[in-house]
């Protein structure tokens, strides 16, 4: 006898499902990398000027931290990742 299970779903259900897990999916790719961005990066992916970015650094806790003389691409998205899970959380706790 065997232990099957027959699930319907929509077509837009499945679409909605499809598209949730090839974001992740590029998402935990884009992760691994080992990229290193430049400042230049940097200010483009947060959209900012060099000079901005700069004075963000010397604030603690406002960008992720630097590895030599730049940032793996890898940990930036990670970061930002966490940073905003942990935004979500504050609001959905008010």
């Amino acid at each position: 006898m065997s232990d099957t299970t027959i699930v319907t779903v929509s077509r837009d259900e499945l679409a909605k499902m499809l598209e949730g897990a090839v974001s992740k999916a590029v998402a935990l790719a884009a992760e691994s990398s080992q990229e290193m961005w430049t400042a230049v990066d940097m200010a483009k992916h947060y959209g900012v000027s060099v000079r901005t970015l700069f004075a963000w650094h010397q604030q603690p806790g406002r960008l992720p931290p630097k590895q030599g003389r730049g940032w793996r691409k890898g940990d930036v998205l990670r970061w930002d990742r966490e940073r905003a899970a942990a935004g979500a959380e504050k609001v959905g706790a008010q």
